[in-house]
C-alpha cells in the first residue's frame, strides 16, 4: 500500500546528498581526438554539470547531474517529482531540444565569464574542507573543458550592473546558475518531454536506510543475466554490486523499472520469491555516462 502526499517538489540534483568528484579539480582542457585517433573517445555529451562532495560512494550513486546536454542536442534534467512514499524507482527525467545557436549562447556566456582560459579550477581559497563543489564538463570548439568551483559563490551587488569579474570564483557561480535555468536563451529551447534513457546503472544489495513498515510486492528481474551476479562487486564481498544494462537489456528492463518503487524487492527469473528479495537502486544514464565506473571505479 502506498501512502500519497499530494504535493509536488522540484527534484534538483544540487540537493542533500552530493556526488563526489572523480577527477582532478584543476584539470586542464583536453583536446577531443578525431574519429581516426587511437586516443580514448570524447564524451558523447556536449555539457554535463554535476555536484561533488566527499561522501561514501553508495550515497553518491543515485545523485543525478544537475544538467546534461547530449550529443544530439537534448537538455536533460530532473523534472517535478510527486512526493510519495515509497517513491518511484526511476526519477522523472525531462528532455528539451536545444538548437546549435542556443548552445553557442551558452558557450559565449562562458567565454564572457572567463571560463575557458587557465586551469579551469575556480575553487575559492576560503572554501570549507568537504564543502559541495560544482563540476562542469563542456565541449568548446572541439576541446573538452573541465571547470570546478563553488556553485554558491556570488558577488555582493551594491549597484548595477552586477556582473562578476571574468575568471573569478564568482564568475563560475554565475555560469553555474545560468545553466540551472536556461530560460534566458529566448527560443533556443523546445518543449520538455519525458527522457527515455538508453542505459541504466543498477546498484543491488544495499539495504534501504528506512525499513518499510509494509511488505512491498516482489518484482521479477527480467534479464537473462541473474541479478545475483549482475555487474561486479564494489568491495571484497559479493554484495553490493554495480552493473549496467544497455541496448536490448535496457529495453527489456525498462518496463519493470517503471512499475517499481524504491523499496521493491527483486528476485531472479525462475527463483523462489523470498519475502525480502534483493533491493536495488537505479540510475538512468545519457550516452557517454558510466556511473559504475565513475562512482566505484568498476566497469559494470
Amino acid at each position: 500500500m502506498v501512502r500519497w502526499v499530494c504535493r509536488w517538489a522540484a527534484f534538483v540534483a544540487v540537493g542533500a546528498v552530493i556526488a563526489a568528484c572523480t577527477g582532478s579539480a584543476g584539470s586542464s582542457p583536453s583536446a577531443i581526438p578525431s574519429a581516426s585517433s587511437n586516443a580514448p573517445a570524447a564524451p558523447a555529451y556536449r555539457l554535463r554539470a554535476t555536484t561533488t562532495q566527499t561522501t561514501p560512494p553508495v550515497n553518491r550513486f543515485g545523485v543525478l547531474p544537475m544538467e546534461v546536454i547530449t550529443g544530439d542536442n537534448q537538455v536533460v534534467a530532473a523534472g517535478p517529482q510527486m512526493m510519495i512514499y515509497p517513491g518511484p524507482l526511476l526519477p522523472n527525467l525531462q528532455a528539451r531540444p536545444i538548437t546549435d545557436a542556443g548552445f553557442e549562447e551558452i558557450v559565449q556566456r562562458g567565454r564572457d565569464l572567463g571560463m575557458f582560459t587557465g586551469s579551469g579550477d575556480f575553487t575559492p581559497p576560503d572554501v570549507a574542507p568537504g564543502a559541495p563543489l560544482g563540476r562542469i564538463e563542456i565541449v568548446v570548439d572541439g576541446v573538452l573543458h573541465t571547470l570546478t568551483g563553488d556553485p554558491s559563490r556570488a558577488i555582493t551587488c551594491i549597484m548595477p550592473p552586477c556582473n562578476a569579474a571574468a575568471g573569478t570564483p564568482e564568475a563560475f557561480g554565475s555560469f553555474w546558475w545560468s545553466l540551472s535555468d536556461l530560460s534566458w536563451l529566448h527560443g533556443g529551447l523546445g518543449q520538455a518531454a519525458p527522457y527515455v534513457a538508453d542505459s541504466y546503472a543498477v546498484l543491488s544489495g544495499v539495504e534501504p536506510a528506512e525499513q518499510p513498515s509494509l511488505q512491498e510486492p516482489v518484482a521479477v528481474w527480467p534479464l537473462d543475466r541473474p541479478l545475483a551476479t549482475f555487474g561486479k562487486p564494489i568491495g571484497s564481498a559479493s554484495r553490493p554490486r554495480c552493473g549496467t544494462a544497455r541496448g536490448a537489456e535496457a529495453t527489456t528492463l525498462r518496463p519493470a523499472l517503471e512499475m517499481a518503487n524504491q523499496l521493491t524487492p527483486w528476485v531472479d527469473k525462475g527463483a523462489a520469491a523470498p519475502s525480502n528479495g534483493t533491493p536495488i537502486q537505479v540510475r538512468p544514464m545519457v550516452p557517454g555516462e558510466d556511473v559504475c565506473l565513475e562512482v566505484f571505479g568498476i566497469s559494470g
